[in-house]
């Protein structure tokens, strides 16, 4: 179960997600919808939407694949081919797809693509780092 987790990009989980949305018609047209109000102590009303959500998700996402990249093993090179194959979904469905072409889904192409870019140039540096206390 742990390497299922540890292979899985979970920018593809989230894109499976919105496409779902997609599908019972709840987004594109509900990204503006208001989940709850919250009063804060300094008297606002917070009225976060699902395109807060979903951004939210994304961020909690990167955090995890991030801490996913610093291993250096097999599962963490399927791990970054499959990142890069959700960047080339997102991407095609940003520029293809008219339920894709809203400021959400960019904002998690933008975190797919950090995703893609962060994991290799930590794995990279992991692996060196790795090289030089095991080698001379």
């Amino acid at each position: 179960m742990f390497k299922v987790v540890q292979i899985v990009p979970f920018f593809g989980i989230i894109l499976v997600i919105y496409w779902l949305a997609v599908k019972v018609n709840l987004f594109p047209s509900g990204l503006n919808h208001v989940l709850f109000h919250l009063s804060l102590p300094s008297g606002a009303l917070w009225k976060p939407t699902w395109g807060d959500f979903m951004v939210l998700l994304g961020v909690a996402c990167l955090y995890v694949e991030l801490f996913k990249s610093t291993r250096t093993s097999e599962t963490t090179i399927i791990d970054h081919l499959l990142s890069t194959f959700v960047l080339i979904f997102y991407l095609t469905a940003w520029l293809i797809y008219g339920w894709a072409g809203n400021s959400v889904f960019l904002i998690l192409t933008g975190m797919a693509f950090l995703d893609v870019i962060a994991g290799f140039t930590i794995t990279i540096s992991a692996a060196r780092r790795d090289l030089s206390i095991g080698g001379k």
